[in-house]
């Protein structure tokens, strides 16, 4: 899993356009610029949520997008996230979340690694992504991976499930200038693949610090 799905198209169709160009240079600019993942990550969401910031000042498209709140269809599919993502998640985690998240159920979605196919060979229980709370609320949501930000659907809800194991075909908003800035973002990362993946090899790296802190005291 690299860049999604969405963003590369977005990029290959958009990168010679002189506004949408113009904002995966500034994104990679500033990126570049800075070392903290966890401050790339949240510089990241800032320039995705202000482009969207835009397009929902229409009255249309807050009428017509079906995402709210309690929703939770897209987080049983496999999301990709950055290096600097799965940082900010797992900081998160580590220092917020502790007890709060499933450690076994994301230990099995881990061992799917990028492969959508053994992603859906998995109970539709087990696909459940560990950030969602008894109510359906995302628990880091101001800290969300940028696909989950700006994947806004127009379909009915009914089609995000996926219990079934097929993916059904979605209406999306175009979100072409947080598309911009969300490959600009995979594009200068070290590394990137499915969340739970991601998840799991940063909170062991946490683990082993830890471990070797506490050897020290």
């Amino acid at each position: 899993m690299r860049m999604p799905a969405i963003a590369a198209q977005t990029y290959s169709r958009c990168k010679e356009d002189p506004i949408l160009g113009q904002i995966w240079k500034k994104v990679t600019r500033v990126l570049k610029g800075m070392s903290n993942p966890i401050k790339r990550a949240r510089f990241t969401h800032e320039a995705v949520d202000k482009s969207l910031q835009e397009l929902f000042t229409n009255p249309v498209v807050n009428n017509y997008v079906s995402c709210k709140k309690g929703c939770s269809g897209c987080c049983y599919t496999q999301v990709s996230v950055t290096r600097d993502e799965a940082a900010l998640l797992s900081h998160v985690a580590h220092t917020k979340l502790k007890h709060k998240i499933d450690i076994d159920r994301l230990e099995k979605q881990a061992r799917a690694g990028d492969n959508a196919k053994d992603w859906y060979k998995l109970p539709y229980a087990d696909r459940r992504c560990v950030f969602l709370d008894s109510k359906n609320e995302c628990q880091v949501y101001d800290d969300r991976p940028a696909v989950c930000r700006s994947n806004n659907v127009l379909s009915p809800p009914i089609l995000c499930d996926t219990r079934d194991g097929i993916e059904h075909p979605l209406r999306l908003l175009k979100t072409e200038a947080a598309d911009m800035a969300i490959a600009a973002a995979f594009m200068n990362s070290q590394e990137t693949g499915a969340l739970p993946f991601m998840l799991w090899k940063m909170l062991l790296q946490w683990r082993k610090v830890s471990r070797e802190i506490d050897q020290t005291k």
